[in-house]
C-alpha cells in the first residue's frame, strides 16, 4: 500500500551531483533510468527548510515525466548513457522550484519526492553551495491594499494576508518581509514571531517595525512570475538584516516628522481667533445639517418598511422592527428565531422590499439537513474535468455579482439556517465576517490550480466578500434542528420575535398598497444610516455591568463569559440605533443582554443553577437576577428578567435549559 504526505510550502533545488547522492544514500548516480525504463534524478533542495521537516533530508527524487511541459523528450531508444546525459545537459542551467513530498511504500519504507516541478533559469551570480531563505512579498494587485495600509498593518499587528508558498507555522517566522512596486522591492522588519488565521500572517517586532529600499541584492533572488514568495541568498538576507537594524523605527521616524515647530509668534492677533472660530462654527453647522438630513432618511425608510409589514400582514411591534433594522445594518449577520409560521422568513422579504431589492439582490438560500462543510454551500473543483462546479444554492452566483456591484446591496438569507450544523457548512464564512471588508477572502479552491480551471473566469479562485453584502438566517428551534456553538453566538444577533395579539389580523389589507416609483437604496446610500466604527461609547455603569456579568459567569462556569468582541459589538448596535420613539436605549441594551449574552447560559442545572437560580413567584433568587437589579439606573432589564424567569422554570422542571 503507498501512502503519500505532501508539504504546501515551496523548495529550491538544483540537480544534486553524483558525489552528493552517494554521500547522502549511497547510490552512485544522481540521474539513473529506472526498473520501468524512466529517467529517474535526485533534486538537492538549497534552501532553509521548515522546522517541522526532517533536518537530515536534503534529496527529493523526481521523475523526466515532470520535465515535458518544459520542452524535455526523452527518447527511449538511445543509449542509456546519451538518455542520462540529455536529462543532465537540459537541468544544466536552470533551479527547480517544488513542493515537497513523502512517499511511504508497502514495506514502509520511505520516499521523498518533487512534486509540482517548475524550472527557473540560473542567475550568473549562483554559485556551488549556495543556501537561501524564502521571503514572502505583497503586493497592491494580490493584497487589495496601498502600501501605507500595508505599513499601518505591520505596524499595528493586524492580519496583512497570505503569502502561498511560505511556511505558515510559529516556529518559522520570516524576520524581513517585501512590499513589491512594479520592480522595485521596500524590505519591512525585523519581526520576532507571527500568527496566521484565514486572513493570512500578522507580524509582530518587539523592536518596532523598520523598513528599506534596497536593489544591490536584486541579482540574488529567485522569483517565479508574479509569485508571493521569492528566495533570496543568505548573505544578502543577513546583509538586509542588519541595514534595518541600523535604520530607526517607522513609528519613531513618523513621530519626529509630525512633531510642530516652536511657533515663531507665540501671540495670535484676536481677529485672526475669531475667524477661525467663525469657520469651526461654520463646520459644525453643516455637520449638524448633514446628520439631520441622514436621520430624516433613516426615519423615512422605517417609516415605509413599517408599513410595507403591515401590508403583508405581518403584525410584529415597531419595536421589533428597529430592534432587527438596527442589528440589520450594525452586524455582518442577524439571527431571527422562534416557532415555525411567525413570519420570519418574510419579514426579510419586507425589508429587501422596502431597500427595493430585486430577487438578484435578496437571495434566500434554502438549507438542507445533509450539509456537511462548506463545498456543499459553495460547490467544489471536478478534478476529473477541471471545472468549478458551484452549488444550486445560487450563493456563489450572487455572491459574484456583489463583488462586482459594489455600489449594490445585497441580503443573502439562510433560510432554516439550523437544519444542519452551522459550525460546519458555515465555517469559512464564521472567520470571513471578523475580518474588515477589503480582507474578507472566501477561498473557494487553490490560486496553483486557477489556470487548469476551465471556467476559473467565471468563477475564480477566491471572492471578495465587501459591506455591501449583509447575511441573515432564520431558525426554528425544535427537535429537528441544531442548537447554536458560542462561535456562532459570538458573531450573530439572536433576535426572538414577539407575536402580536391575533385580533390585529383584521387590520390586514385594510389599506391598498401604493405603487411606489422609489429608487433602490444603493449601498452607499444605505451605509449612511450607519455610524461608523469609534472608541467604546458605553457608559461607565454599562460596563461596569458587563464586566460584573461577565466575572460571575466565569465562576460559575470557565466556558462561559462575555468576551471583548461582544463588548464592542453591544456598543456598535447602541451606537447605530436610530432616534425613535418606540425603542429607547434603555430598551435596546435590555434587548442585547437577551440577545447577546442569555442566549450563552444553556446547559445542566447543575452548571447554572446559582447563576440563573430558582423561581420565587414572578421573580428569580439568582446571581444573574440580582446583579441586573444594582443597575436600575442602566434599564429596568423587563425582557432580561422574563427571559431568567423562563430559564429558571427550565432548570426546575427539566433539569436543564436550551
Amino acid at each position: 500500500m503507498l501512502q503519500r504526505k505532501k508539504w504546501d510550502v515551496d523548495f529550491l533545488g538544483v540537480l544534486s551531483t553524483n558525489e552528493e547522492v552517494f554521500e547522502s544514500i549511497g547510490r552512485h548516480k544522481a540521474v539513473f533510468i529506472n526498473s520501468q525504463n524512466y529517467l529517474q534524478f535526485f533534486i538537492k533542495v538549497i534552501n532553509e527548510t521548515p522546522e517541522s521537516f526532517p533536518r537530515n533530508q536534503v534529496l527529493f527524487t523526481c521523475y523526466s515525466s515532470e520535465l515535458e511541459k518544459y520542452g524535455f523528450e526523452e527518447n527511449y531508444q538511445n543509449h542509456e548513457f546519451n538518455r542520462i546525459n540529455d536529462l543532465t545537459e537540459f537541468l544544466m542551467d536552470s533551479l527547480v522550484l517544488f513542493k515537497p513530498g513523502k512517499k511511504i511504500l508497502s514495506n514502509r519504507e520511505e520516499v521523498f519526492i518533487a512534486t509540482d516541478i517548475r524550472l527557473i533559469p540560473k542567475l550568473e551570480s549562483f554559485k556551488v553551495n549556495q543556501k537561501f531563505k524564502a521571503v514572502p512579498i505583497f503586493t497592491e494587485m494580490v493584497h487589495k491594499m496601498s502600501q501605507e495600509e500595508f505599513v499601518e498593518s505591520l505596524m499595528q499587528g493586524k492580519y496583512v494576508g497570505t503569502a502561498d508558498g511560505i511556511s505558515i507555522e510559529p516556529d518559522d517566522t520570516p524576520s524581513l518581509v517585501l512590499w513589491k512596486e512594479d520592480t522595485s522591492f521596500t524590505a519591512y522588519g525585523l519581526f520576532d514571531k507571527h500568527e496566521y488565521a484565514h486572513g493570512g500572517f500578522s507580524f509582530v517586532s518587539n523592536s518596532g517595525v523598520r523598513e528599506i529600499q534596497y536593489t544591490n541584492w536584486l541579482d540574488r533572488v529567485y522569483l517565479e512570475g508574479d509569485q508571493t514568495l521569492l528566495f533570496m541568498d543568505q548573505e544578502a538576507y543577513s546583509e538586509i538584516e542588519k541595514e534595518l537594524e541600523a535604520v530607526r523605527p517607522i513609528v519613531d521616524v513618523l513621530r519626529e516628522t509630525i512633531q510642530p515647530e516652536e511657533p515663531k509668534v507665540t501671540i495670535i492677533m484676536e481677529e485672526e481667533r475669531m475667524k477661525k472660530e467663525d469657520k469651526e462654527d461654520d463646520k459644525d453647522d453643516s455637520n449638524m445639517a448633514i446628520e439631520e438630513e441622514l436621520l430624516d432618511k433613516e426615519e423615512e425608510f422605517m417609516e415605509h418598511f413599517i408599513q410595507i409589514t403591515r401590508e403583508m400582514g405581518l403584525q410584529y411591534s415597531e419595536k421589533d422592527l428597529y430592534n432587527f433594522h438596527t442589528a440589520m445594518k450594525s452586524n455582518a449577520l442577524t439571527i431571527l428565531a422562534g416557532m415555525s409560521g411567525t413570519g420570519k422568513s418574510r419579514l426579510v422579504q419586507a425589508y429587501g422590499r422596502a431597500l427595493g431589492l430585486d430577487a438578484s439582490q435578496l437571495v434566500f438560500v434554502p438549507v438542507r439537513p445533509s450539509w456537511a462543510d462548506d463545498a456543499d454551500l459553495l460547490g467544489y473543483v471536478d478534478t476529473k474535468n477541471m471545472l468549478f462546479r458551484p452549488s444550486n444554492s445560487s450563493l456563489i452566483d450572487a455572491l459574484f455579482q456583489a463583488q462586482s456591484e459594489r455600489n449594490k446591496l445585497f441580503i443573502i438569507c439562510f433560510d432554516e439556517m439550523n437544519l444542519s450544523r452551522v459550525e460546519h457548512y458555515f465555517s469559512q464564512f464564521l472567520s470571513v465576517l471578523e475580518m474588515e471588508p477589503n480582507r474578507r477572502m472566501l477561498r473557494l479552491y487553490s490560486d496553483r490550480i486557477a489556470q487548469q480551471i476551465y471556467n476559473s473566469a467565471q468563477y475564480g479562485p477566491e471572492i471578495n466578500i465587501g459591506g455591501n453584502v449583509v447575511f441573515v438566517g432564520t431558525v426554528n428551534l425544535d427537535e429537528s434542528t441544531y442548537h447554536f456553538s458560542d462561535k456562532v453566538l459570538d458573531r450573530a444577533n439572536v433576535i426572538t420575535l414577539d407575536v402580536q395579539p391575533y385580533s390585529m389580523l383584521k387590520n390586514r389589507n385594510t389599506r391598498e398598497a401604493k405603487e411606489r416609483t422609489r429608487k433602490p437604496y444603493t449601498y452607499e446610500q444605505y451605509s449612511k444610516f450607519k455610524k461608523q466604527e469609534s472608541p467604546v461609547s458605553l457608559n461607565d455603569d454599562e460596563l461596569n455591568l458587563l464586566w460584573e456579568l461577565h466575572t460571575i459567569m466565569q465562576i460559575e462556569n470557565k466556558n462561559l463569559g462575555i468576551g471583548p468582541r461582544v463588548v464592542k459589538q453591544i456598543d456598535h448596535y447602541i451606537k447605530n440605533l436610530p432616534l425613535n420613539t418606540f425603542l429607547s436605549r434603555e430598551e435596546a441594551f435590555d434587548i442585547q443582554v437577551v440577545q447577546r449574552i442569555l442566549t450563552k447560559l444553556r446547559g445542566p442545572e447543575g452548571l447554572l443553577k446559582g447563576l440563573i437560580g430558582k423561581v420565587a413567584e414572578d421573580r428569580v433568587e439568582g446571581s444573574f437576577y440580582e446583579r441586573i437589579e444594582r443597575y436600575s439606573d442602566v434599564s429596568n432589564f423587563k425582557r432580561t428578567k422574563s427571559v431568567l424567569l423562563q430559564k429558571a422554570k427550565e432548570l426546575k422542571v427539566n433539569g436543564f435549559t436550551v
